[in-house]
């Protein structure tokens, strides 16, 4: 392996494991292939003898860890790869096949960056993606800090990745490729949703990251990769009102909070009907 390896970290539960081999043939048949793929599974997980056989053809590691399983999917890996790059991606979604290559090329441009794959904030900052971003032990701070009661008391890895990244003076960049909405789902018949109890718990995840562990530093120097523009953003004023744009277009897919989020957008004359 190079210096700074490239690994892919995941991990999957019973009623996903036979997706396994499905999703992974999308990382092994990118542009760039990655140096090493760690699964991480709880050990009562029963692996069926196909995808067994996957995994041991492709050389895959595997971990038995007995965590929850948005801690398992990338802490675990960042502990044991400390120096390397980590893509965390789901277990239910098909990968454009440029994907590491495009982290790749963000990451050498801005190596103290992680970087997330999808266009989404958490409190006015580009927000880390469970489904694909790139990140490394480094950028999080203190990895201890990032317990069990951190994640059992946010609704989501997402908000705190992103805390702790930019505590820890790495506030998460873009990537070229927007693969949130790239991607396919391996599992269509489980859409993922937006709920108002999701909403709620954004600002209650948030309140208890800063309650525990302090406010964020002011960060004036921030730069964006930005793949609409196609260049790198360095002003906080369009950080500010893509972050108003965006929740707002949140909160309208709720017919509960549609007149919330009507009220963030008309600043920016963008009016959004409710369906």
């Amino acid at each position: 392996m190079a210096s700074e390896s490239i690994i892919v970290s995941l991990t999957t539960w019973e009623k996903r494991i036979g997706n396994i081999p499905v999703v992974l043939e999308t990382i092994l048949s990118q542009t760039l292939r990655p140096d090493l793929i760690v699964l991480n599974i709880n050990p009562d997980v029963s692996i069926p003898s196909a995808v067994k056989h996957f995994i041991h053809k492709h050389s895959i590691e595997v971990n038995l860890v007995s965590y929850q399983k948005v801690y398992k999917k990338l802490i675990p890996t960042l502990i044991k790869y400390p120096n390397d790059c980590v893509i965390c991606i789901d277990d239910d979604w098909l990968y454009p096949s440029t994907m590491i290559e495009d982290f790749w090329k963000v990451h050498k441009k801005h190596p103290n960056n992680p970087i997330s794959g999808n266009r989404e904030f958490v409190a006015g900052l580009p927000c880390h993606c469970g489904c694909a971003s790139l990140t490394k032990a480094s950028f999080m701070g203190d990895l201890s800090l990032i317990d069990m009661e951190v994640m059992a008391n946010c609704q989501s890895d997402d908000f705190v990745y992103t805390y702790f990244a930019t505590r820890a003076g790495h506030p998460y960049l873009w990537s070229d490729g927007l693969y949130y909405t790239n991607m396919q789902s391996f599992n269509p018949s489980e859409p993922y949703t937006i709920s108002d109890s999701i909403f709620n718990a954004i600002g209650e995840s948030w309140k208890y990251l800063i309650s525990r562990f302090g406010e964020l530093p002011e960060i004036e120097d921030l730069f964006i990769n930005d793949p609409i523009k196609n260049k790198i953003v360095h002003a906080k004023e369009e950080l500010n009102r893509s972050a108003a744009i965006v929740e707002g277009q949140r909160a309208v897919r709720s017919s509960k909070a549609y007149k919330i989020g009507n009220a963030l957008l008309k600043p920016f004359n963008i009016i959004t009907k409710h369906k």
